[in-house]
């Protein structure tokens, strides 16, 4: 790519004190470093704010606190387009608070879009793990689900989307994107 093309990162939050600054440092761990990170409040009343903002004033070039007028709760989609409205990148990807990236999720994203420059999404496998709890119950329930079936192929904008719509849930036992 000689073109670096910059990813703008969206992470929307609400009272998400407990993994904010993980997920947050998981953007900072990329191994491909021409990014934003747009941390937008829906309203937070615990310390996540504050998180968010320190992480702002810290690095200015790289991350910005956005939020809704008078500290509102406007819900996900709001929020999320409030993100969208104020990003700048050539490419948009999302994380919730409390989720991590890996090291070389925008690198190996960013490849495929570069090979493939007729896609317009790039999606994986998704890692949700409940261990975390130290629940008993949810020792065993972590699993990885594919995003869309037929990885390594191109669909038609109709043919994602009908995918993409449908119940069905894969599990893979390797890991790719998360």
């Amino acid at each position: 790519m000689s073109h670096k093309p910059l990813v703008s990162g969206i992470m929307i939050f609400l009272n998400a004190e407990k993994f904010i600054e993980e997920a947050i440092q998981s953007v900072f761990a990329q191994t491909y470093n021409n990014w934003e990170l747009l941390l937008v409040d829906d309203g937070s009343t615990d310390n996540s704010t504050a998180i968010a903002q320190r992480y702002a004033q810290q690095y200015p070039e790289k991350v910005s606190y956005l939020e809704h007028k008078g500290h509102q709760n406007r819900g996900m989609s709001a929020t999320r387009n409030l993100g969208i409205h104020n990003a700048k990148g050539d490419y948009i990807a999302f994380l919730d608070a409390d989720d991590i990236w890996l090291p070389q999720k925008l690198e190996k994203q960013l490849a495929i879009f570069s090979s493939q420059p007729e896609a317009d999404v790039v999606c994986g496998l998704t890692k949700f793990w409940y261990s975390w709890t130290e629940k008993p119950q949810d020792i065993d329930r972590d699993l990885m689900r594919e995003i869309a079936p037929d990885y390594d192929t191109l669909f038609d904008s109709p043919r994602l989307l009908t995918l993409l719509l449908e119940s069905q849930t894969k599990y893979r036992s390797q890991e790719q994107f998360l």
